[in-house]
Order: structure tokens, then sequence, then C-alpha cells
């Protein structure tokens, strides 16, 4: 009947004029996408609201607001130029879009039991989900309840109220009875987000004295139908300059559009500006670790560049050889902000003689369940398995979001504080103290204890001050207070003092011949604070690599140019790293630099995949002495580069 019913409607449609992709949107007689009227209908590719920008047909921008004096920037760049200046490095670069891919769908099953709606999805906010269904459908909070036992990967794509959600809901609620509503894997690489391509022209310029005198950025993102990408906003705080003119560019067309995904513009900002800052050192002829620490002042990444440059594989680095295959090393930096949720809610009580730990946010594949647990754990002296995690689930009470790395910088605080007074609740109603020299007096505490449960709600970090930096609002100047801003006006996330950061340093062989690359091993250091769950922050780690290597080297949307079809839409044809292109990598954690936070940890996801495509990038140069600008950075893009032409 439900085919039949398909069958028995007609559709009509009007062929109407379309612009597909980055080149096509920037023409002056492109089709336009969104008059004004319709231009809030847009998506958003980024984690916060976007700020004020003109629009001009399907350019939206520039949104410059992060920039430092920047018409000095363009002067001095521009002097160099007329100058031909050794010292000033220029390039453009460009990246491929890239699909978030998950494991498991967009997918949910909704049911009604009278006026009340009770939702499986695939998300990465239980608890926000609830509040925006709520709103849509005018239903009261207590009537709506989202479950997300378990996520199959989400990346950002999964942190909306999404047509797959809408749909189950409303033929739900229309044929009385459960609908499920999963998309193929067609449609996962077609309409559910993605990463925007784009362009980046780079200008940077070294001072007589050394320094970094000024550095522009100016950024098109091939956003689709959405808006607010941040690529060359981000390169405002690393590497201070004299002078920054950031600009970025949303160009719009006839496409699905884009999503955040993990560490939204920090990748394309990162295989940019890290290609410039290794430029910079081959024409300063010093060391590229050494320049990046001359240049970034940052406490985290000083102590990261210390390690860095320690590792033998370093010491060991050679120039650009000669024969067929070739070995190189490189080195990128990458950053995310510091970010938590505020209002985040933890329940830790006895019940029935166990911990149990109850939270309304989701795992993703992230280890939010093992986070809890351990934490927990280590403050009863327990085993993980003695905790109860109770997460994934809208009516317990309000947790945060699985995007901007917030999860544990929000739930580690409340848990702690409910554990310390837990423990002292416990104390005053227990009959029998602990038997003195008891090796378990918690446990033994926690079988006689009566029900307690403790609510906690996230405060304030202890201090304004991270070590070592000025406050947060000073140390990020204008950028932290706009991105501030943005953040909690559209998402409920706060900035906090300190810079969660990432270096790497990757060895790659080159087959001149074919134009393979096999990365050889990879030495990742982190610095994210105190490692809540060491064994879940190091697979986090080395999925964020593996991820990054994808970006690098292998994957790319491809479009029909006349009719905007997804080409490879399916696994077949869009291609994602696999075992065989997993290297050894090596993983050292920087536990420093974030005490005012309780619990001393931050998040860990996306810090730790920016700096990757340009560590790739990096490493190739000084294998084979061609620098490759764009990615992916396919076989005969490098062929074509050893013999001095372009590849399309």
């Amino acid at each position: 009947s439900a085919l039949a019913a398909l069958a028995a409607i007609k559709l009509t449609s009007e062929r109407l004029p379309a612009v597909v992709g980055l080149d096509a949107g920037r023409k002056d007689d492109a089709p336009v996408v969104f008059d004004k009227a319709s231009r809030k209908r847009a998506g958003n590719v980024s984690e916060a609201a976007g700020g004020p920008a003109p629009w001009k047909q399907n350019i939206r921008g520039p949104t410059a607001v992060f920039s430092t004096r920047a018409k000095k920037a363009r002067n001095w760049v521009d002097e160099a130029r007329q100058a031909n200046s050794k010292l000033l490095v220029e390039a453009t670069f460009r990246t491929a879009t890239q699909q978030h891919a998950c494991l498991e769908p967009h997918a949910a099953v909704a049911r009604f039991d009278g006026d009340r709606l009770t939702l499986h999805a695939s998300t990465q906010q239980v608890f926000h989900l609830k509040e925006q269904i709520a709103k849509r459908y005018k239903l009261d909070h207590d009537k709506v309840r989202v479950i997300a036992d378990h996520v199959g990967g989400g990346f950002g794509s999964k942190a909306s109220l999404g047509t797959e959600t809408i749909a189950a809901i409303e033929l739900a609620r229309a044929a009385k009875a459960p609908v499920r509503v999963a998309y193929d894997r067609q449609e996962e690489l077609s309409v559910a987000g993605y990463r925007p391509a784009a362009e980046l022209k780079v200008a940077l310029l070294p001072s007589d004295q050394g320094g970094l005198k000024a550095l522009s950025v100016t950024a098109h993102a091939d956003t689709g139908a959405a808006t607010n990408s941040t690529i060359a906003g981000l390169a405002r705080l690393i590497y201070p300059a004299e002078a920054k003119d950031l600009s970025d560019f949303d160009v719009i067309s006839n496409l699905p559009p884009g999503a955040a995904f993990r560490g939204p513009g920090g990748p394309p900002m990162a295989f940019a500006v890290e290609q410039a800052i290794d430029e910079a050192a081959l024409r300063l002829n010093v060391d590229p670790i050494a320049l990046r620490k001359k240049w970034d002042p940052d406490p985290n990444r000083q102590r990261l560049y210390d390690w860095a440059s320690g590792l033998e594989i370093w010491s060991n680095r050679k120039p650009a050889q000669d024969g067929r295959y070739r070995r190189g090393i490189g080195v990128a930096t990458g950053y995310w902000l510091y970010l938590w949720q505020p209002k985040v809610k933890v329940e830790v009580a006895v019940k029935g003689g166990r911990i149990v730990a109850s939270t309304a946010t989701q795992d993703i594949g992230t280890g939010t369940r093992s986070v809890l647990a351990d934490t927990i754990a280590r403050e009863f002296d327990l085993e993980r398995g003695e905790i109860d995690v109770r997460i994934g689930d809208s009516s317990l009470p309000e947790g945060p979001g699985s995007g901007g790395s917030r999860v544990t910088a929000s739930v580690m605080p409340p848990t702690l504080q409910a554990v310390r007074k837990l423990k002292a609740a416990m104390l005053e109603q227990a009959t029998r103290k602990p038997a003195p020299g008891s090796n378990a007096p918690w446990r033994e505490l926690i079988a006689r204890s009566p029900d307690i449960a403790v609510v906690e709600t996230r405060g304030e970090d202890g201090k304004n001050t991270a070590p070592g930096i000025r406050s947060p609002l000073r140390e990020v100047g204008l950028m932290g207070m706009v991105f501030g801003w943005m953040m909690r006006r559209f998402s409920n996330i706060a900035v906090g003092a300190g810079v969660p950061s990432s270096v790497q340093v990757i060895e790659v062989e080159v087959d001149t011949w074919l134009g393979h690359v096999r990365v050889l091993n990879v030495h990742t250091g982190i610095a994210v604070g105190r490692i809540a769950s060491p064994a879940l922050a190091r697979s986090q780690a080395c999925g964020a690599v593996i991820q990054g290597l994808g970006y690098a080297l292998y994957e790319a949307r491809e479009l029909d140019p006349t009719s905007g079809d997804v080409l490879t839409a399916g696994m077949e044809d869009y291609r994602i790293p696999g075992i065989a292109d997993t290297p050894e990598i090596d993983v050292h954690f920087d536990e420093a630099g974030f005490d005012h936070v309780l619990g001393n940890s931050v998040g860990i996801g996306e810090a730790s995949t920016v700096p990757t495509s340009a560590a790739v990038a990096n490493a190739i140069h000084n294998a084979i002495g061609v620098r490759l600008t764009e990615i992916p950075i396919r076989p005969d893009r490098i062929v074509a580069a050893l013999k001095g032409r372009n590849a399309a």
C-alpha cells in the first residue's frame, strides 16, 4: 500500500538555471541562489552563529572581524611583492570537499504514545534535539524523549534536527505507528553535510629581523546552500604577526548545505598556513620546528615543539633525495579552542549498593562512557566496571552536545563536584565507618550506604587564566570576544582560557614513477590537559590522524558539473583510508597547561586532526622538493608536479 501511495503521487517540476560549485558560484552572471528574503534559510557550516557580512550575488563576505591592522598587512605585502622580496611567501591552495562518511548513517525511529513522542536517533545532542523537537512541534518538553544509546560516528553532521528525523516524526504522527527513516549510503554522501572545499590565497612576510611581519589569508569556501565558514579567521590565534589580513567568503551554490566537520575551518587553514610557514623556514634557512617555536608563544605548543625537536626521526631528517622511492619528514601545528557548555548537570548517586552516574549526553565513539567511569572509579578507588554510567537519554539531567570538543570539559567538573559531595553525604550517614587499614574503604561504604543522589551543575573555571597566559579575552583578543559571543548566541558554548594544541611529525615515502604516497610513521603530540581515559584518548588521537590522512591523500567528492549529481555516491567510489593505509602512530600526551579547569581535562577530538594534512604535504615536499598545493594529493598530481605541469 505504501508503494501504491507513492505511485499515486504526481509531481510537476520547472527546470530552472543552476549554479554548481566554487568556480561557477563566483561568476558574475551566475544564477542567484538566495535572494535577500531567503538568505536566513541557509545552512551553517560552523559551530557558531555567523557574524555580519555583505552579500553580492552568490558570494557572502568578506567576514574579516578577526583581522588586525589589515590595511597595514596589505601594504607591506604589496611593497614586498613590488620589490621582489625573496622572503615573501605567496601561494594559492585548494582543498577538496570531505564527506563525514559516518559508519552509522543518519537514522531515526519515531513513535507516538498518545501525545508523547519517543525518538531513537543517531544524534550528537540528545538533550538539545529534544528541545528543538519540542519547539518545532509545539510539544511540552516532558512529552518528548530522545534516546541514543550508541552512535556510530557523527563528526559534526548529526548536530542538528535533520531531515530524517523530521520525516520520521511526521510520518509516525500521520500513520499512528512507529516509523523508521534511515539514509542509504548514496543519501549519506549526498545530502548529509560535508566539509566545504576551499580556495585559500596566502601571503606570509617575515621581517628583516626574522620575526613575522604580515600574514594575509583570503579563503573562499564552497559551502553549497550554507554560510558561516571560518577558515581564514582561525589564523588569528596562531603565529602573532605585526599585522594580519584575514578574510572569509562563502560561495553559495545549488548544492546541499555543508555542515560543521571536526574542527570546522581548521584543517584547510592549517594545510595552507602551515605550508607557508615551512616555506618561510626554507627561505630563512632555519629549522621548521625552531621557526615555529620562535614565532608561536603559546605555552602548550612550546612544550610540544621541544618534544618534536627531540624526536630521533626529526634529528635524522634529510633534504630531498634522488631515485624512484624518496622519503621525507614533515611537521605541522594545529589547535582548537577550549570550549565548554554551561548549564550541564551530572548526577552521581549510590543506588542499590552501586555508584551510578547520569547525564543527558551521548557517546559518538569518543569514549564519553569511559571518561565518566574512569574518573569516578579513580575517585572511589574502584574498578571501572563497578561504575554504572547512564547517558544517551534526554530524560536524564541536562548534558552537553558532542561538538566543539566540549564534552569532557563540560562533564568532568560537575562530576568531580558531585563525587566530593556524595562522599561527604555517605560519611555523614554511615553508621559504621570503614575498618582501620581497609584496602577498599569506599567499596565497603558504598555497599552499606542508603540510596543517595547528588546533582551538580558545571560552574565557571577556578580562575580566569591558564598558567603562563593572560586572561582569555586578552589572549585571544577580538577573536575571543567575537567568537565567544557567536558561540553563546548559537549553541550555548563558552570559550575557556588556554588552547588545546597538536604538533605532528610525519614520515612518508613517495614513489616518483607512479606518484603513490605511503605514510610510514606518525608522531602526534597533543596538549589537552590531563588524560581522563588514556586508552580511549589514544584511540581518538589515532582516529584523528587517519581522518587527516584521508583528507590529505584520498577523499574528494566528485560532482557532475552540470546537474550537481554526486558521482562518488558509494564507498567503492568515495575513498577513505583502510587498514593498509594506516601507518605506525605514536601518541605523546602533554598533560600540563589546564590546571585552572577542575579535573584538568579539555577536548581532544578536533585539535588532534587539524595539522595532519599539512604535515603530510610538508613531508612530501621534503622528499621530492616540490610543493603540492591541492588536496587530495593524488598520484597524477605528484607525477605532473615532478614534470613541471599542472594536473586537473
